[in-house]
């Protein structure tokens, strides 16, 4: 029997947030290499099925072959950009965060599910960074190091937990906020330990 379930009047209703729909871009954009290449090759043949040099050039059916590579690489196209576009809608329905009482809750994944808790406690550091095309999209990436983390390491890019793309305003009230929150808690812990 659950002496504690979800509905309980006592346990807190946390809401879990979405990161915005310039996100849901950023995912595809991230993913659809593949269906953009084929794109251009589907012109490129395209281009060369129109090109009258095919008919002098001594292959036999040459100008059917090179319709029909035109007809399969636009349906791969299809193919790509369709399931690119639902593996990125599913990772951004997926990817939530929630600023709860004493942590922040982020999770993560389609078929293996992922949810990291960051205590207030341990937040060292709340970057926000952005790249060119983040700056020309409003967006920011806000990186949490924790107590603990190792930033000594050369190359070392992992950190704690990462929101991948927030609106500008968002990331830099998120930043406030988490840092509020932390230092909150540790003065908060400081004056309980005396």
């Amino acid at each position: 029997m659950d002496e504690n379930p979800i509905t309980h009047p006592g346990v807190p209703e946390e809401v879990y947030h979405t990161m915005g729909k310039k996100t849901f871009w950023i995912f595809f954009l991230e993913r659809a290499h593949a269906a953009f290449i084929l794109l251009l090759l589907t012109i490129v043949l395209f281009v060369i099925q129109q090109q009258s040099f095919l008919a002098s050039i001594p292959v036999a059916n040459i100008a059917t072959y090179v319709a029909l590579a035109t007809v399969v690489c636009l349906a791969l196209f299809v193919a790509a950009f369709l399931i690119t576009f639902l593996v990125a809608w599913l990772i951004y329905t997926n990817y939530k965060f929630c600023l709860g009482d004493d942590s922040l809750k982020i999770k993560k994944g389609i078929l293996n599910k992922e949810e990291v808790a960051i205590p207030y406690r341990q937040i060292q550091d709340v970057d926000i960074r952005r790249d060119i095309s983040f700056q020309m999209l409003g967006l920011s990436r806000i990186v949490i190091l924790t107590a603990g983390h190792d930033d000594e390491k050369p190359g070392n890019d992992e950190s704690e937990g990462e929101l991948p793309a927030l609106d500008k305003d968002l990331a830099e009230w998120m930043q406030a906020e988490l840092l509020k929150r932390a230092n909150i808690q540790k003065v908060t812990e400081q004056a309980a330990t005396t």
